[in-house]
């Protein structure tokens, strides 16, 4: 199958059947609202990304077959590549130009598709809708379709992108169908860009708060280092550890207790913040003001060294082993990271020269140099790749001469 062909109803109808038997079985699922029923294609779904779930959670509920635009280093798993093809999917390089995912949504629109894009580029880390890829805008008006919002919420909360394993709770979605063909003819890209932006807006902390939703599961604050890596209290980076329900900085002591509203309780010390969220904002607000700060990147030196397996890409072939090491920042190499091989091999990575920074799941790391992919995997699980690409983006932009 392809973009031209779609799969047959039955084994549609055979494939999401499970994949609904499944999602039920985790969560609640409720359809708030599905104005896609009765809407014929080609028409264009555009939904926040919260879960790997996501995709599946439209289809159920969609009497299409969707052509979901995904990152492109999935098709590098030749298994995966074969259920993608097979589905429609449109190959996209993530954070990056890419001509053949504007010719594919085109040949999608041809062949009466649904397309699905999720504008953020990739799954939001703690609830809240990320910034919008601008190009979003541009391609909605050259598709030129009905376009439908899809709103996921509840999603984080059921399984943060932090997490090791799911929460039984509610999850809702709502399908609406924002604007006709025609719509944005005479809008500019910034226009079009400033309504999605509003259309997409969600915040699942927000929602739990007038919902009162509950998520139950096992060691709920587990692995929540992966998201947060500064303390609120002593404000040091790198020394907060999960156990079961607890969330605390090794240093001071500063612990809190993650509840089943996805909130945060008082533990040893009066609270900073209530929701994964506020400390989330807090701390890059911090980090932006620390690498300002003489003498503070020797503090993040020694924060900035991590366990990984490194790989890489050429072209469009499979990943292939670079071997185990280190990667490393260098407050004496500041506009670089470098990687030590455990056999002696070392690489340097100038910050001038990256394309497309971006994580995979939790735990890798990726980006671009030249025509080849790069991939850290971070093997220890509480290693977090979002404080390396959270890092190096502010690096970056502290100062013209890093750009």
């Amino acid at each position: 199958m392809s973009i031209e062909k779609k799969p047959g109803k039955l084994v549609q109808r055979v494939l999401l059947s499970v994949a609904y038997a499944i999602i039920r079985s985790r969560s609640r699922i409720k359809i708030e609202r599905n104005d896609t029923v009765g809407l014929k294609p080609p028409y264009l779904i555009l939904a926040n990304h919260v879960t790997n779930w996501d995709p599946l959670y439209i289809n159920c509920y969609v009497d299409e077959p969707i052509s979901f635009v995904a990152g492109a280093s999935l098709f590098r798993n030749p298994m995966l590549a074969k259920l993608l093809n097979y589905t429609g999917a449109i190959p996209k390089t993530k954070y990056k130009n890419d001509t053949r995912t504007i010719r594919g949504m085109l040949k999608a629109k041809q062949h009466g598709r649904v397309i699905g894009l999720f504008p953020e580029g990739n799954r939001n880390w703690d609830g809240t809708t990320e910034p919008l890829i601008f190009s979003t805008a541009k391609l909605v008006k050259l598709l030129d379709l009905p376009v439908v919002v899809a709103t996921i919420s509840g999603g984080h909360l059921s399984f943060p992108r932090w997490a090791e394993s799911h929460r039984r709770g509610p999850i809702r979605l709502s399908l609406v169908k924002k604007w006709e063909a025609g719509t944005f003819t005479n809008h500019t890209p910034e226009q079009i860009h400033e309504m999605l932006t509003e259309a997409l807006a969600h915040d699942d902390a927000e929602w739990q708060s007038h919902t009162g939703a509950a998520y139950y599961g096992k060691a709920p604050a587990h692995y929540l280092e992966r998201l947060l890596f500064i303390c609120p209290h002593c404000e040091a980076p790198g020394h907060l550890r999960s156990e079961q329900d607890l969330f605390g900085c090794t240093d001071c002591g500063y612990t809190v207790r993650y509840t089943h509203q996805g909130k945060l309780a008082p533990f040893t010390h009066s609270l900073r913040f209530s929701t994964t969220r506020d400390w989330n904002r807090w701390q890059l607000k911090r980090l932006e003001q620390a690498i300002q700060e003489p003498g503070h990147l020797a503090i993040w030196e020694q924060v900035m060294r991590d366990p990984v397996h490194l790989y890489v890409s050429e072209g469009e072939l499979p990943f292939q082993s670079l071997g185990t090491g280190q990667l490393q920042w260098s407050a004496d190499q500041e506009a670089a990271l470098s990687f030590q091989g455990e056999r002696g091999q070392t690489y340097s990575f100038p910050f001038a020269e990256l394309e497309g920074l971006n994580v995979q799941l939790h735990h890798k790391f990726e980006f671009y140099l030249g025509d080849k992919l790069y991939r850290f995997l971070f093997y220890q699980p509480r290693t977090s790749a979002y404080k390396w690409l959270k890092f190096i983006t502010a690096l970056v932009q502290r100062t013209p001469r890093l750009n």
